[in-house]
């Protein structure tokens, strides 16, 4: 073996222009499935931190408009009574707070955390660092106020001292007592910096009414024997029972649930399968393309081989003797691809969702070195494994051992026919990735070019959430936007400010149900739902949206007092889908933001375009058909808004300081969430496409070129082996371009049979990748087009210039030896 391992590197030397395209070809496929696989071992493979991950499920509410809609509290309470699925069955919701350490040392900021109850820690089977974990004291109205911290905020602002229990932090206004300090597996919610309880919100009105849903998950570890069905049947008998005791509120609401690995990972399966799955045709092209070019070398060295044979060398060796080169050639191309990889993987995740912190963490570690391992031996087997068979074939060996001197003849029928069917595989194979690339392009660009209903441009968005601790009463929350938006709209720059509850692109979701005043009231769990989104009144200004019917938010609406009549704005798919013809405005709508079943109703005022509020394909709102409601902010304060100021300049960030001192004017403990503008809000929605698509693009056309590499290989090796053939005809008087077109047809054959087979699998793949395009059907006659014109572009290049090179074979020279 070592032996053969010294010859099979001298050969490789000997021969390196051969060798360093077979490594180059090799080093794409290969560094493409490591880059891949990375990411998918991070993302797919790599199991949640958690003890028996696999029995960790997340519960929701199903009903007859969402699938997983949140869990109400009451409801929560006796699924936790009543269940006997779960060892743990805690809530919890994903939360942002205002965080400082109340010792004035440092910013205040604004940090991710948790809200959950007891026992979610245990749910989860992790122990706190140092410290306990929330208690059920911690669970009920009037409990003293603690939090749990992070790992990361520990070394942060502490230290990582243990003398951090008993210190105080100010949690939204509030100042808490640190019990715990919660390990850095905890990834639950985007690695939250704190973990607060139910305590002080358990009593209020939202939390105590079942019709109420304030974005809560339930979090289960079933019971060792007990599986997800039996789980489920479990929970929805409660329901089912919840049903009858509460029909108004619970009608038609059952259980819906998730493993939570699926919960964390499962929306990007699909896509990065379909990744996995391209970088393996485009392995699989790079290695016909190997094989074809180890062939041609291996039948340069026939009269070798049969010699080695003739001196004693069993088949066996032969075969061993090719099936080392190739590996080896194999082994350095996956040397050169985890180059590749090392050099590609920062723009691969650059691409990839920010949110999910899980795509950030691929690197190349054992498991990947281990996978590229494989794929090099795979890979080197599978590109020698057909030239080490032929070359060794007895019959081979003798008929070479005894050709006559320098005369040689054109290869046999068979590797002829082996040679073009790894060609057609490779165009087959091309036509695939490259009418998979063109449907996800086209539904990027659908989905990027889909009409929002406002214009992003030129917006900048500042979430700030003013904590209930401070801000009690809704005078002083709305006493708190008016002052700022004056002080706003006096910064240089600033064209138009308004606040928001619930923002397009915010990642946030506020729905709730309503009722036309005066029409019949809806069965229960019928009512319609709508989108609600209390702003002010320059909001729509900001927006770049008109005012289709009625009029804007104006002095007219003052700020809401209790039992005084609100001022609403509808959407045109509400006016459309619930008045029709009819003229909405001057209308009213029960209000259903309050739960005084005495409040009068809200009045329309105005009508506005519907606008996009999610990505293209992931809006609920385009998929149930959402209409939208637009509350006035003053008569409806909110504690957490989104601020919105449109400007024209181009450098935002003199204006982002400008804004930000007006905040600590008005409230030095205030601070601003993460900024952004309304366009990165946008793009930052489409990652998920954006990465497919850029990705499949990319491979498709690494497909592209090693098909037309390939192509090019087998013609030219033809053109060479047919020299002789050649110059008989051109002596028989054949014209050259006879002759061109007769190597151009061979070659364009070839083409013919394998996009017929890729179209064929064209077919299948698009019909896998309905769920992930947007706007575009299963097989798209412009992708397909595409496909095949660049393939056969291309491909007539690379069988031109070995047809032009037949024309020149002169017919003396190539009868010579004859």
């Amino acid at each position: 073996m070592l032996e053969d391992l010294r010859f099979a590197f001298r050969q490789l030397v000997k021969n390196p222009g051969f060798t360093l395209i077979a490594i180059f070809a090799l080093a794409l496929g290969i560094g493409a499935n490591t880059a891949i696989f990375s990411v998918v071992n991070a993302v797919l493979l790599k199991p949640l931190p958690y003890p028996e991950a696999g029995k960790l499920i997340v519960l929701r509410e199903r009903s007859r408009i969402f699938e997983r809609g949140s869990v109400g509290y009451m409801n929560w309470l006796d699924w936790h009574a009543n269940q006997r699925s779960f060892t743990e069955l805690s809530l919890v919701r994903r939360e942002n707070f205002n965080f400082s350490t109340g010792t004035g040392v440092g910013a205040p900021e604004r940090i991710r955390g948790l809200r959950g109850s007891s026992g979610f820690l245990s749910t989860l089977g992790l122990k706190p660092m140092i410290g306990r974990d929330l208690t059920t004291a911690e669970d009920v109205d009037g409990a003293p106020d603690v939090v749990l911290i992070s790992e990361s905020l520990w070394k942060k602002h502490f230290g990582g001292s243990p003398e951090v229990l008993g210190k105080r932090a100010v949690i939204d206004g509030l100042e808490r007592e640190i019990v715990g300090v919660f390990p850095a597996e905890l990834e639950f919610g985007r690695n939250p910096d704190v973990l607060v309880p139910l305590s002080e919100i358990v009593k209020e009105p939202g939390m105590q009414s079942r019709d109420n849903h304030q974005g809560f998950w339930a979090l289960g570890r079933l019971k060792p024997g007990v599986t997800i069905a039996q789980a489920n049947t479990d929970l929805d008998a409660i329901a089912a029972d919840l049903e009858k005791k509460y029909p108004d509120t619970n009608t038609g609401r059952r259980v819906t649930m998730r493993p939570l690995f699926d919960t964390t990972v499962g929306d990007y399966r699909a896509s990065l399968n379909l990744l996995i799955a391209a970088v393996g045709c485009v392995l699989l092209i790079a290695c016909a393309n190997v094989a074809n070019l180890q062939l041609a070398r291996a039948l340069a060295r026939t009269k070798e081989m049969a010699v080695r044979a003739a001196l004693g060398a069993s088949r066996w060796t032969i075969a061993r003797q090719l099936l080392i080169e190739s590996t080896l050639i194999a082994i350095l191309g996956a040397v050169a691809g985890i180059l590749l990889t090392v050099w590609s993987l920062d723009a691969i995740l650059a691409l990839t969702p920010a949110n999910v912190a899980r795509f950030h963490e691929a690197r190349i570690d054992l498991g990947v070195m281990a996978f590229t391992t494989l794929a090099a031996l795979a890979s080197g087997i599978l590109v020698g494994i057909w030239p080490a068979w032929r070359i060794s074939h007895t019959a081979s060996l003798s008929v070479a051992l005894h050709e006559v001197g320098g005369r040689g003849s054109s290869d046999g029928i068979s590797r002829q026919r082996m040679r073009s069917g790894l060609v057609i595989t490779q165009v087959a194979l091309a036509i695939v990735l490259l009418a998979g690339a063109g449907l996800t392009l086209k539904s990027f660009w659908h989905a990027q070019n889909a009409p929002l209903g406002f214009d992003p441009h030129g917006i900048v968005s500042f979430p700030i959430s003013l904590p209930d601790a401070k801000y009690k009463k809704d005078e002083q929350k709305d006493a708190f936007w008016t002052q700022l938006l004056e002080r706003v709209k006096n910064i240089p720059g600033v064209e138009a400010a308004a606040i928001s509850a619930n923002s397009p692109f915010d990642d946030n979701e506020w729905d709730s149900y309503f009722h036309v005043t005066g029409t019949a009231p809806w069965p229960p769990g019928e009512s319609p739902t709508a989108e609600v989104s209390p702003v002010s009144p320059d909001y729509f200004r900001v927006m770049g949206m008109s005012i289709l019917q009625g009029r804007n938010f104006g002095p007219e609406d003052p700020p809401g007092e209790k039992g005084h009549p609100r001022s609403i704005i509808i959407d045109e798919s509400f006016a459309r889908k619930y008045f029709g013809g009819k003229n909405p405005i001057g209308q009213h709508i029960d209000d259903n933001q309050t739960l005084d079943k005495t409040a009068p109703p809200m009045t329309i005022i105005g009508v506005v375009p519907r606008t996009r509020n999610e990505a293209p394909g992931e809006d609920n709102s385009e998929k149930l058909q959402m209409v939208e409601e637009y509350l006035l902010a003053s008569q409806d304060p909110q504690g957490a808004n989104s601020l919105h100021i449109r400007t024209n300049v181009r450098d935002i960030a003199p204006l982002v300081s400008a804004v930000k001192r007006e905040v600590r004017a008005l409230d030095p403990d205030q601070p601003i969430g993460p900024i952004s503008t309304m366009e990165e809000n946008v793009a930052a929605s489409l990652a998920t496409r954006r990465l497919t698509m850029v990705l499949l693009a990319a491979f498709a056309f690494l497909a592209l070129m090693l098909a037309s590499v390939g192509l090019y290989g087998v013609m030219a090796l033809t053109v060479t082996q047919r020299t002789r053939e050649l110059g008989i005809r051109m002596a028989l008087g054949a014209e050259r371009a006879n002759i061109f077109r007769l190597v151009l047809g061979h070659g364009m054959s070839l083409m013919v049979v394998g996009i017929g087979l890729g179209l064929v699998g064209a077919i299948a793949v698009g019909r896998t990748l309905v769920s992930l395009l947007y706007n575009v059907g299963a097989l798209d006659a412009g992708a397909v087009a595409t496909a095949v014109f660049s393939l056969l572009l291309v491909a007539l290049i690379a069988c031109c210039v070995p047809a032009r090179r037949a024309t020149r074979v002169d017919p003396i020279i190539a009868l010579r030896t004859e």
